[in-house]
């Protein structure tokens, strides 16, 4: 925890060929982990084990993850391939596998849910839950079939879901309802997305959070770029929030 904010933990940062050369998997990584580039977008070139079976680990889905399959993951992330900018290099993020809160997890089939809110300065101005989908594989992104659910700041609740252009009252998979689901722990969550943009020196961002079993609201990731398919979940926009604060364009 840093800033007062709690975050996930940082198993090893892969960031060039050297480090590659002397990556095993089978001694680094625990039973459950997440592997991500750090310059990735939308979701793309995110591994998860959530265990492992013998001399291999397995997905959500049951699948296995080889130990060449997590070295060729790391080596592509290396090279670049997911980078969502000009950039010709990454570096690969291994982190633990956090464990969803039930409360938040029950809603889904398989995968973590997560939260997020825009915050310009100290201020949340809007906020969406994410949930993946059997389509999404396990994955809270929306562009890969994940759902979107806008959040109503002051009680946490859902008001508004679709997945694509279709729009929602329960999860496809599991037919739980969303709309009138409250997100646990909600003041916390305003808390520390609130904290989490000045800690990191921005003014305006997209702060990720996730609902860990043990730990509760934990930030996983702050964008300096979000995406803004959250207007079309929430049917609200961005520019009239800021305006609001006192930004001028």
């Amino acid at each position: 925890m840093q800033h007062g904010v709690a975050t996930t933990g940082t198993i090893a940062v892969i960031s060039g060929y050297g480090q590659l050369s002397s990556f095993r998997p089978q001694t680094l990584l625990p039973d459950s982990w997440a592997i991500k580039p750090a310059r990735g977008s939308q979701g793309d070139g995110i591994l998860l084990a959530v265990a492992r079976k013998g001399d291999h680990w397995v997905k959500g889905s049951g699948k296995p993850i080889t130990v060449d399959d997590v070295e060729n993951h790391v080596r592509r992330i290396v090279d670049g391939q997911f980078s969502g900018d000009a950039a010709s290099d990454d570096a690969a993020l291994i982190e633990p596998l956090i464990r969803a809160d039930p409360t938040f997890a029950s809603l889904v089939d398989d995968g973590l849910p997560d939260v997020r809110v825009i915050c310009l300065g100290n201020n949340p101005i809007m906020a969406m839950a994410r949930f993946p989908t059997n389509e999404s594989d396990g994955k809270a992104n929306l562009h890969q079939g994940g759902i979107g659910a806008g959040v109503d700041l002051e009680s946490g609740v859902l008001f508004r879901a679709k997945q694509g252009k279709k729009v929602l009252e329960f999860h496809p998979d599991t037919g739980r309802r969303l709309i009138g689901f409250r997100i646990p722990h909600w003041k916390k969550v305003m808390e520390i997305a609130a904290m989490s943009g000045p800690a990191v020196g921005l003014g305006y961002c997209g702060v990720d959070i996730v609902h860990d079993v043990n730990e509760g609201p934990m930030v996983i990731e702050v964008n300096a770029h979000p995406g803004i398919e959250i207007q079309n979940t929430t049917m609200q926009g961005l520019r009239g929030k800021m305006v609001e604060l006192g930004e001028t364009f």
